[in-house]
């Protein structure tokens, strides 16, 4: 379980968006939603600035985990790369538990 650290969390949230963002904000993120505003706009305002070069391999695993689990929970689109990574890193029943939409190769 990713355990709770508030640099991991917005690095984590900031890739989220800028690999899913569909007109400048990640539509199925819950407090988007409520706020009706992007997680960038969030981040700004807690004064995060992510480092140059931010990326998913650049983020800790702790920061990893976070994101992996959120494309999970949000039901995001997962390729063919990620399904790999998060077989390597979730065990079966939770990935199974999580996504049952997709067949998981574990």
């Amino acid at each position: 379980m990713a355990e709770f650290n508030r640099f991991d969390i917005a690095e984590a949230h900031a890739v989220l968006e800028w690999d899913y963002n569909v007109g400048g904000w990640l539509r199925e993120r819950p407090s988007n939603q409520r706020r009706m505003e992007s997680t960038g706009c969030q981040l700004l305002r807690i004064q995060f600035r992510a480092p140059m070069g931010l990326s998913f391999d650049t983020l800790e695993e702790n920061g990893k985990e976070i994101y992996m689990t959120n494309v999970l929970k949000w039901g995001l689109p997962i390729d063919n790369e990620q399904q790999a990574f998060m077989e390597g890193f979730f065990v079966p029943e939770f990935l199974h538990e999580s996504r049952p939409d997709i067949e998981w190769r574990v």
